[in-house]
């Protein structure tokens, strides 16, 4: 293990099984790469998935994408970034120059996949085997490495659990509203799913000053807090959800959002909408996965069905303009944190993640 660091990380050996703390070996610095140390990071709905085994990677993996730390080294004297900083890590690093950057498509750059490339493997097992790293981060270790442009830099009042919270959660959730759909003062707003990505969208779809905003969950704890986000009417998704929808906006809502990662829910969503209205799918849904919608109200109804792959973000334009809410209290990052574990208690994590209050449960380092 010449020139690697040993670094201790949650690794995932066995699909469905607890996540095990082992020694990995972390490779020196290539160039146009930067190290940091973890300080906090989101547990994940995607995290669990993959945890559970419901979405395939190559084990033994590091989970964890949503995080926040300090660069403790930097390869290139020349990088905008400098040891000391905070920075929050994408999963989906930009070039900035291709077509899609420069459209303002960052989270479908051409060059991601050559960005997360890497001529030796970041993570070594104590046997010498390559350890993968979801999305390129692997973030449930004490350091990782990522490219420069992977890292964005995080204003110094933003607390690091809350401060995590921006890389995934509230990227995609805020992100959907603000790029992905364009929400205005116009439109009438549902989100289907009010965890952490839900929430997001819900604080974002009250900033851009939605007339009307329903929150649809199964669990009466999460549409408590959701009003307490935004939400100004709430539906339980255990009964009829487009008959309620009626009942409060007759003729269907403008914009809807999709944040649980189910072909029921993604039909759902584009079954309520009103005439001209627009569905954006955000669950990460099992390889596979086929949504069947209504010809008639596609092609009659001039109704619209999107992705926004991580919120169609422009996560280093973005978070400046988190922070700028959060300051004023619009964007509650504090209370989307539902709980706080030490990594040691990772696992432990996981499971409170089941508590239908959960929104986000954060390990901190």
């Amino acid at each position: 293990m010449k020139n690697r660091k040993k670094i201790a990380a949650a690794l995932l050996t066995t699909s469905n099984k607890p996540l095990e703390l082992r020694e990995v070996f972390l490779d020196a610095l290539l160039p146009g790469e930067v190290r940091v140390k973890s300080l906090a990071a989101g547990l994940c709905h995607s995290d669990l998935h993959y945890l559970n085994g419901a979405l395939p990677i190559s084990l033994p993996a590091v989970l964890g994408h949503e995080v926040l730390g300090e660069i403790v080294e930097v390869a290139d004297e020349q990088s905008a970034h400098r040891v000391g900083q905070r920075v929050i890590a994408t999963i989906t690093p930009a070039c900035g120059v291709c077509a899609r950057c420069i459209s303002g498509l960052s989270t479908q750059c051409l060059s991601t996949s050559s960005l997360r490339a890497r001529v030796r493997p970041k993570l070594l097992d104590s046997k010498g085997e390559v350890v993968t790293q979801l999305g390129s981060i692997g973030a449930f270790s004490e350091e990782f490495i990522i490219k420069e442009v992977a890292a964005v830099q995080v204003a110094d009042f933003i607390p690091n659990a809350e401060g995590c919270l921006m890389g995934c959660a509230v990227a995609t959730g805020f992100g959907s509203v603000v790029h992905g759909a364009k929400v205005t003062p116009l439109d009438s707003v549902a989100v289907i799913g009010c965890g952490g990505v839900g929430i997001a969208a819900i604080q974002a779809a009250k900033i851009s000053g939605a007339k009307q905003i329903i929150a649809i969950d199964l669990h009466d704890e999460k549409l408590q807090r959701a009003i307490t986000f935004g939400a100004t009417n709430t539906v339980k998704s255990d009964g009829d959800v487009i008959a309620q929808i009626r009942k409060i906006l007759p003729l269907g809502v403008d914009k809807s959002f999709e944040a649980v990662g189910s072909p029921i829910t993604a039909a759902l969503a584009f079954e309520m909408l009103a005439t001209g209205g627009t569905a954006t799918i955000l669950g990460l849904e099992k390889p596979g996965s086929l949504i069947s919608i209504s010809a008639e109200l596609l092609i009659e109804g001039d109704r619209h069905l999107q992705g926004a792959y991580m919120g169609a973000n422009q996560l280093s334009r973005d978070v400046e303009t988190f922070a700028q809410h959060y300051l004023s209290g619009d964007l509650q990052l504090g209370n989307m944190v539902t709980s706080r574990w030490a990594f040691s208690e990772i696992n432990e994590g996981f499971e409170s993640m089941k508590d239908p209050s959960s929104i986000r449960a954060v390990v901190e380092w």
